[in-house]
C-alpha cells in the first residue's frame, strides 16, 4: 500500500465517478490536507444527501492537520513560488509529510521537494 495525499479537484473527480481517479487511488491511504477537507464540506448548492456521501469520502481519508511544520514550510512556498495560499498549504502539507500529491492542478510541480502527479483531463 502507497500512501498518497490528494488535492480537492482529485476528490471531486472520485465523486463524479471517474475511472483514472478510482485507478489510481484504488489500494492506497489516501491523505488530505485539512484545507482539503474544510473545502469539500463547504461546497455550495448540494443536497443533504451529497453532503452525507462526501463526508463519509472524507471519513475514509487521513487528515493532516495544519501543524507547526506545515505552517512554516507553507509560508516558504508561498513565498518562492507565490501560489495561491491555500494551495501553497496543500502543497506544503504533501512536502512535509513526504507523499507525492495528486491533482488535476499542475502548479503544485512549483514545489520541488515533492513527487507531483498530475491527473490527465477529463474524459467527456
Amino acid at each position: 500500500m502507497t500512501s498518497i495525499l490528494v488535492d480537492t479537484n482529485c476528490l471531486i473527480r472520485l465523486l463524479e465517478g471517474d475511472e483514472v481517479v478510482l485507478a489510481l487511488l484504488d489500494g492506497n491511504r489516501v491523505f488530505i490536507s485539512v484545507i482539503t477537507y474544510l473545502e469539500m464540506q463547504c461546497k455550495p448548492h448540494i443536497n443533504a444527501a451529497e453532503r452525507t456521501r462526501i463526508k463519509g469520502m472524507l471519513d475514509e481519508c487521513h487528515i493532516l492537520e495544519l501543524t507547526p511544520a506545515i505552517q512554516r514550510r507553507s509560508i516558504a512556498v508561498r513565498l518562492t513560488t507565490r501560489m495561491k495560499l491555500m494551495d501553497a498549504i496543500v502543497g506544503a502539507a504533501a512536502a512535509e509529510m513526504r507523499l507525492p500529491i495528486v491533482s488535476s492542478d499542475d502548479v503544485f510541480t512549483r514545489i520541488r521537494e515533492t513527487q507531483v502527479i498530475v491527473l490527465p483531463p477529463r474524459k467527456e
